[in-house]
């Protein structure tokens, strides 16, 4: 790419749901939607058409998006959850919830 000033906008009409999911998707990856979609027009250029392939998975399970999301902050933040050395001490653990 050259060193050109971005100057040429895009206007995309959405529906609300659909445009909060893809912020979702790509806030997890870092991305603001502008910047995602700035890497697949790029992308695009540089494949010469769709740089996937169209029967891709969709994104639709709210609760394994929130799951990847807990675990990069698990990541993030080790000290606040609990860690176990061994097998055995994790089932011991969800043994003794058992009880409460």
């Amino acid at each position: 790419m050259s060193a050109k000033t971005k100057s040429a906008n895009i206007n995309v009409r959405l529906y609300p749901e659909v445009k909060q999911e893809a912020e979702n998707i790509f806030a997890f990856h870092g991305l603001t939607l502008p910047e995602a979609i700035t890497v697949f027009i790029n992308h695009a250029c540089h494949a010469g058409g769709f740089p996937f392939d169209l029967r891709g998975v969709r994104w639709q399970d709210v609760e394994s998006l929130a799951a990847l999301k807990e675990s990069k902050q698990m990541e993030a933040n080790p000290e606040q959850y609990n860690g176990f050395d061994t097998v055995e001490a994790l089932f011991a653990d969800l043994d003794s919830d058992d009880d409460e």
